[in-house]
């Protein structure tokens, strides 16, 4: 006989994440970030690198969807391994991250959107990619 996930379990899973996902968020925002800017570590880490804050968050959220890709390949294969974190705290990170990506679109939009009546607004070549990522391919080439 077949198992189902029933949809009671369905959710019942959603709510305990989404739960699990507001703790998380605030816990490691705290953390991560301190108390006034959410995207400060991303914000910090890239001015450091020299890159947008979208490159240090994709490093970030990397290594948990390399957790969850590696669990699949050894599901695959029969190979059973010892893991650090259990899978289902990787995906919750996975969730909180994704929010995290959600708020710098939100910020991004915000800032290239002009304000009624004050003209558009400029964004800094540093909070533009696709400027810094011509600049970086320039220096490669030198």
């Amino acid at each position: 006989m077949s198992q189902r996930f029933s949809h009671d379990q369905y959710a019942l899973l959603v709510e305990q994440t989404i739960a699990q996902i507001k703790s998380l968020s605030s816990l490691k925002g705290g953390e991560y970030a301190g108390d006034v800017d959410r995207l400060a570590n991303f914000r910090r880490n890239g001015e450091r690198l020299g890159l947008p804050m979208e490159t240090v968050w994709a490093v970030y959220a990397a290594k948990h969807w390399d957790a969850v890709m590696q669990y699949v390949q050894d599901l695959c294969s029969g190979r059973e391994r010892e893991r650090l974190e259990p899978l289902a705290g990787r995906l919750d990170d996975i969730i909180v991250y994704c929010i995290l990506f959600k708020a710098m679109l939100e910020e991004r939009d915000d800032l290239s959107q002009p304000d009624v009546g004050l003209g558009p607004i400029s964004v800094p070549a540093s909070l533009a990619p696709k400027a810094k990522a011509k600049k970086i391919k320039a220096k490669l080439k030198k």
